[in-house]
């Protein structure tokens, strides 16, 4: 019972928490001398590095591709077959579902190396730093556990690869597929990124995550602005980094042929991750069978009414998503 009384001068009201830091500040200090805690500590330590270099790379990428624009495989046809078919849009059906297919294992490759890439530079790696950057920031919540079922200020690997595995790859892979879609709406160059990500966040941000009120990790750890800059910060670089990965790869890509298969070994990694692959295999089932009853019409998706119409689509979308976002906002920072 000694133990819960509080020192002279301590108010139980105002000071238990601190009592309760100083108590874990002991138990980690004795942890860390023994030889589990300097284990420990250099899997801490090892974790952090690795996910600060991977955020740094992800930021030059940015700084170096953030101007390229995607590149589409229509102008650059690697055989007459594909020619003959964006050139005519009654092309036989024998002709135009190879050609279909062949386009559709260029944008799925696409895909699957830019939300790759996004998942583990910035989505993983900078999230992860984010929630340090939080815990170090929130001493009292220290081995409280979060909405994840994760100790508050524990870095282990086993931790950071389930956020990534469960968290970062699939909102990564739903930016890259988005992305693909909406990239011609988008204004050219770097602006391009950037609007994308803010889109990202005004369309997702509270709806899922990062910057959802009913996430009760918000209760745990704080400040609530510096949890709404960090994570905004993220997303909208995840966003400049989608399009930047999709603009330099988009212009290294050629379409599959006989010679060029090795390019495709990023797919293999719809194998590893089966909620990728399944996704993958769906649309090009449905690649086969419209490309099989609908002929084949390669420049309906560039013309200029359907961009016009995508854009406002867009604007619209984005309009009626701000009340929730900046309703998700205040209750961040004001619970």
């Amino acid at each position: 019972m000694a133990d819960d009384v509080p020192p002279p001068g301590v108010s139980r009201a105002t000071d238990v928490g601190a009592v309760t830091v100083r108590r874990r500040t002991i138990r980690r200090a004795s942890l860390v001398w023994s030889a589990d805690g300097i284990g420990w500590i250099m899997c801490h330590m090892i974790v952090l590095v690795l996910c600060g270099m991977l955020a740094l790379a992800g930021v030059g990428a940015v700084a170096a591709w953030g101007g390229i624009d995607l590149r589409t495989p229509g102008g650059r046809a690697s055989d007459p077959t594909e020619r003959r078919v964006s050139a005519s849009p009654t092309v036989a059906r024998s002709a135009r579902v190879p050609a279909a297919l062949r386009r559709y294992a260029w944008w799925a490759t696409l895909v699957t190396v830019t939300g790759t890439v996004s998942g583990l530079l910035m989505a993983g790696a900078g999230g992860r730093l984010v929630m340090r950057v939080l815990a170090l920031t929130s001493p009292l919540a220290e081995g409280r556990i979060t909405e994840a079922h994760a100790r508050v200020g524990d870095i282990t690997v086993d931790g950071t690869l389930a956020y990534l595995v469960f968290g970062a790859l699939p909102g990564a892979f739903l930016s890259a597929i988005l992305y693909v879609v909406v990239h011609r709406w988008l204004p050219p160059g770097r602006l391009g990124g950037v609007i994308f990500g803010l889109a990202l966040l005004a369309l997702f941000g509270a709806t899922l995550d990062p910057l959802r009120a009913g996430n009760s990790d918000f209760d745990i750890v704080g400040p609530g602005w510096l949890s709404v800059m960090l994570f905004s910060v993220v997303v909208i670089l995840n966003g400049m980094l989608v399009a930047a990965v999709a603009g330099w790869y988009s212009a290294r890509l050629p379409l599959p042929t006989g010679r060029s298969w090795p390019a495709y070994t990023p797919l293999l990694a719809a194998v590893v991750y089966f909620p990728l692959g399944l996704l993958l295999l769906a649309a090009a089932g449905l690649t086969l069978i419209g490309s099989a009853l609908v002929p084949a019409a390669p420049d309906w998706w560039a013309s200029r009414a359907l961009i016009r119409t995508g854009r406002i689509v867009l604007i619209v979308l984005v309009a009626v998503s701000l009340p929730g976002i900046i309703g998700s906002v205040a209750s961040i920072t004001t619970g």
